[in-house]
């Protein structure tokens, strides 16, 4: 396989043996670099190479008391009472310690010390030219290859899942991504279009003077143009340089020259345009004005409704509600842009809050019970084999340990759950592992019956099995009601015998702890064939306040025992919230820097109001308005931007999340619509102070200045 040309990598994988170590289950694996490097978990330092050399997580080597440090010896303890010294070659940058379970990656030869002539090795294989090729021009070379090497079919594996998701996560990952580069356009193109409306409306005058010696309105266009040229010649290259290094130090494997240069050159235009479009408007403004508009131009003029009323009271209110009103544009553009960033953040707020954990946990691992103790058995698709029955036939969850979990004080209660590693075979398709189910799981069963029966004692009777429909459409079985399914058996005596059994039942789905299998059969017909009992987990049902006594009970009650491991509910809560807050994570950050855009465009509009107002502000000072008055307000303005932008938010912010929401459930029914409120508080809290530091701001400078020198003020 080394010497063939098309070959890119190969990929060797062992996995030798699992030790409990400190409660924690501690897989030791062999894996050369390709395999770790193809299965994207990085290392630090070197691959061990002799028997006493190791790699492990450093969340591992924190659970035994040990630094970092590469070179040192550490002492690793076993469940049978002894110690093994190891000397530390590598980190291994794989985040899985916090649930329990932990990876060692160990030397060839110490794999090939502790299996001896019945190691089984994988080997993963990398076409270079994977990526262009279909399903079956891969399955074509994969079995001519076999061939060639002499290696039955059986032990050749095309991965359909690889084809299936190169495509699909394809589009997904690019529709995300363009997303989140839309959405940050969006935001950052409304800051760039405020920005440079504030500018043109700020230099209006300047604008007038140029043309009063000559300049023309089409000078006047190319000079505003070449600002924003200017300004986007800096601002665009600096922000694809850092958006390439940063994209590269995340995924320096998956960096391709011409897709970096394609992408970089399409985002590097289409900000550009953003840029251009942004700043139409206000370039059209700046050339518009003549002469003689801009020399008694204020940036708060416009069109103002006759009113019948001879007199009318002039209040800080009311002086906040004309200031926002004849400057609509502006006031519009700064509601929109804040309430922008709030949506998103909003949105991305109820997706996080809206999914329960803690219910993925209960449907996936724990249907009932807050405990599994299970066989220490691999259960992976990809490695599974016979050692489940082999366990079972040390019969490990009797009686006995049953009553023992039983007698520990806050225990209420045990459940078995059954299954065994059998092989089946059924239309031309044949695959390992099937369900058991007790007569209390009928119930379950029932809520999730698609077509036939699931009548505990008419499938004993009638040798009957069900079909588990979703994990069957997932490996692209194809089975239905009436169909045969050949069962191979390890019975307790060590022989293989084979029985048939008819599909009398389709169900959706089956609550169960182990991993997702075709097929369920009753435990009754299950042991019957093997001879024992075919329990491969016990859940433990306690009393939610003694769960820390519990489980430490429980560990000790397996201590010494590497065939049985134990996982609990709240590593599981704990998994599964993990994965959604990295999903999610990214989108929050996109939202917070939109956020950012926003509150740089409040500033900035603020700030520009004020400075084109101090005139005004002083003509009001000087026929009497109060500093009092005054900060009333600059707070009301504050206040009635926030506002608007709060309802802006909470209307759209909580209609999309509810929408989201729903889309979700379909494809994950583990999320439950939750409103933000701490979230939309949060927000509020630091729009306002954003708001009090800007009025805090603007008082501050005027009271460093006469009203003498503010009615002078000249732009």
């Amino acid at each position: 396989m080394y010497n063939q040309k098309e070959i890119a990598w190969v990929g060797e994988f062992f996995n030798a043996f699992s030790e409990q170590v400190n409660h924690s289950t501690v897989n030791f694996t062999y894996a050369n670099a390709d395999m770790l490097k193809s299965q994207s978990m990085p290392y630090s330092g070197d691959l061990p190479t002799s028997e006493d050399e190791i790699v492990v997580q450093e969340s591992f080597l924190d659970s035994l008391g040990y630094s970092n440090e590469l070179g040192q010896t550490i002492n690793i303890p076993f469940s049978d009472g002894t110690t093994h010294d190891f000397k530390l070659t590598g980190i291994l940058d794989v985040k899985t310690g916090d649930i329990g379970r932990y990876t060692a990656i160990i030397s060839k030869e110490l794999a090939e010390q502790q299996s001896g002539s019945n190691i089984v090795m994988d080997y993963y294989i990398g076409l270079k030219n994977a990526k262009n090729m279909s399903e079956g021009e891969t399955a074509s070379y994969a079995n001519a290859l076999a061939q060639q090497l002499e290696i039955s079919n059986e032990n050749v594996i095309v991965r359909s899942t690889y084809f299936n998701l190169k495509d699909e996560n394809r589009g997904s990952d690019m529709l995300f991504y363009f997303l989140i580069g839309f959405i940050t356009f969006v935001g950052s193109g409304i800051v760039i279009y405020s920005i440079f409306y504030i500018s043109v409306a700020s230099s209006i005058r300047n604008y007038g003077q140029l043309r009063t010696i000559g300049t023309t309105k089409r000078q006047i266009k190319k000079m505003v143009y070449r600002e924003g040229k200017l300004l986007a010649a800096i601002g665009i290259p600096i922000g694809l340089v850092i958006g390439n290094v940063i994209g590269y130090l995340l995924v320096p494997d998956g960096w391709y020259g011409l897709t970096t240069f394609s992408v970089t050159v399409g985002v590097g235009l289409f900000a550009f345009m953003i840029v251009m479009l942004s700043i139409h408007a206000p370039v059209k403004k700046a050339a518009a004005v003549s002469p003689m508009e801009a020399l008694r131009y204020s940036d708060y003029q416009g069109k103002m409704k006759e009113s019948s009323v001879l007199h009318r009271n002039i209040t800080p209110a009311s002086l906040a509600k004309r200031n926002l009103s004849r400057q609509k544009t502006k006031s519009i553009l700064t509601i929109l842009s804040l309430s922008l960033g709030g949506v998103l953040v909003v949105l991305i707020s109820t997706m996080l809050i809206s999914y329960d954990g803690a219910a993925e946990a209960r449907g996936r691992e724990f249907p009932v019970g807050e405990f599994n103790i299970q066989l220490n058995a691999n259960q992976s698709w990809d490695t599974a084999d016979v050692s489940l029955a082999g366990l079972q036939q040390k019969d490990l969850l009797n009686a006995d340990l049953v009553d023992a979990i039983e007698s520990i004080d806050g225990v209420t209660g045990t459940k078995r759950w059954y299954y065994t590693d059998a092989e089946y075979r059924v239309n031309d398709y044949d695959d390992n592992w099937i369900y058991g189910f007790a007569k209390e799981d009928v119930s379950v069963l029932e809520e999730n019956l698609i077509a036939g029966t699931v009548d505990y004692h008419e499938l004993v009777s009638k040798n009957g099995i069900i079909l588990i429909n979703d994990t069957a459409e997932n490996l692209s079985l194809s089975a239905q009601l009436g169909d045969e399914v050949e069962v191979d058996f390890l019975t307790k005596a060590g022989q293989t015998i084979t029985k048939s059994y008819t599909i009398m039942g389709i169900v959706s789905n089956f609550s169960h702890p182990a991993f997702n299998m075709c097929f369920a059969m009753s435990a009754e017909l299950m042991n019957e064939a093997c001879e024992m009992d075919c329990s491969g987990t016990i859940s433990v049902i306690t009393e939610t306040d003694k769960a820390d006594t519990i489980e430490a009970s429980l560990n000790q009650l397996i201590d010494g025992n590497s065939d049985l491991v134990m996982d609990t509910i709240e590593e599981s809560i704990t998994y599964y919230s993990r994965n959604q807050q990295l999903s999610f994570g990214a989108l929050l950050i996109v939202a917070i820097i939109v956020v950012c855009f926003s509150f740089i465009n409040l500033v900035n509009t603020t700030i520009t109001n004020f400075l084109s107002r101090r005139q005004e502000i002083g003509m009001l000072q000087a026929i009497g308005l109060s500093k009092k008055q005054l900060m009333k307000m600059l707070c009301y303005e504050g206040v009635l931007y926030s506002a608007f932008a709060t309802l802006v938010t909470l209307l759209l912010g909580a209609g999309l999340g509810f929408l989201c929401v729903q889309v979700v459930k379909t494809m994950n029914p583990y999320f439950d619509y939750s409103f933000p409120w701490l979230v939309i508080l949060l927000y509020l809290a630091i729009l306002l102070i954003v708001q009090f530091i800007l009025i805090s701001y603007t008082t501050g400078n005027l009271r460093k200045q006469s009203l003498v020198e503010q009615i002078r003020v000249t732009e």
